[in-house]
């Protein structure tokens, strides 16, 4: 089973099992995972089950949430990656085939694992300036609407995470025997929405999408034999 284990100053805190679909990491008490710590807020980040792969968001916390150095929005953990929530690191540890390393590899991962120090968060945080000021005042709602392959009304996003696949649980469900049961993500920010790939042949405006991209107005996005299209609408419309 995959796990997080927490870490600061370079000690073991605690470790937590990843068997829930969903969970949330922050201050508050409710939490999954509790950081007790000022520059964690309340509600910082979730990370969510998509099929096999486990799908870390961020929920617009004020610090901003890293993976491995590099703020993110949305991102799909992988094994060995480290996640800086405030001042705390969390490790994920995974399952399958990328968690069998070689004694001598696990060692170099767990060297490579150390804390960021306040300057080089500070650091980290600068050249991400402007990435939610840039985003203030884009309170419309996305919308997809269907072009190729279904014959159904338009979808509102307006949850924080969009599901895209086959599941039953899935926001956008998609029709195709060899459709995954989450195919895509797609995360709502201050800054716009931004659609990620779990593992299916994606493409954006005819361009493949191997990582995440943020959508922009009229955007089309294709999976399999679906095509849609993203637009805005606002509140009330």
């Amino acid at each position: 089973m995959a796990r997080l284990i927490l870490m600061f100053n370079k000690q073991v805190v605690k470790e937590y099992p990843l068997s829930k679909e969903s969970i949330t990491i922050g201050r508050n008490e409710d939490n999954t995972i509790r950081v007790d710590n000022l520059a964690v807020s309340g509600y910082h980040a979730r990370i969510d089950l998509a099929g096999n792969d486990y799908v870390l968001t961020d929920l617009q916390s004020t610090n901003g949430t890293f993976v491995n150095d590099k703020r993110v929005v949305s991102h799909k953990l992988s094994h060995g990656d480290n996640v800086l929530i405030g001042k705390h690191l969390l490790l994920f540890v995974g399952t399958g085939k990328e968690a069998q390393l070689r004694p001598e590899e696990k060692k170099v991962d767990m060297d490579k694992t150390m804390m960021l120090d306040t300057a080089k968060q500070k650091e980290l945080l600068a050249k991400q300036k402007g990435v939610a000021q840039a985003g203030m005042g884009a309170q419309k709602i996305g919308v997809v609407t269907f072009i190729e392959g279904m014959d159904i009304e338009d979808i509102e996003l307006k949850k924080k995470l969009i599901k895209i696949g086959k599941a039953e649980t899935s926001e956008i469900r998609l029709p195709g025997l060899f459709m995954p049961a989450t195919a895509a993500t797609i995360s709502r920010r201050p800054s716009g929405y931004v659609i990620t790939n779990m593992g299916i042949k994606l493409k954006v405006n005819g361009e493949i999408v191997k990582d995440n991209v943020t959508l922009k107005e009229f955007d089309t996005i294709e999976i399999g034999k679906t095509k849609f299209q993203f637009y805005y609408k606002k509140p009330g419309e």
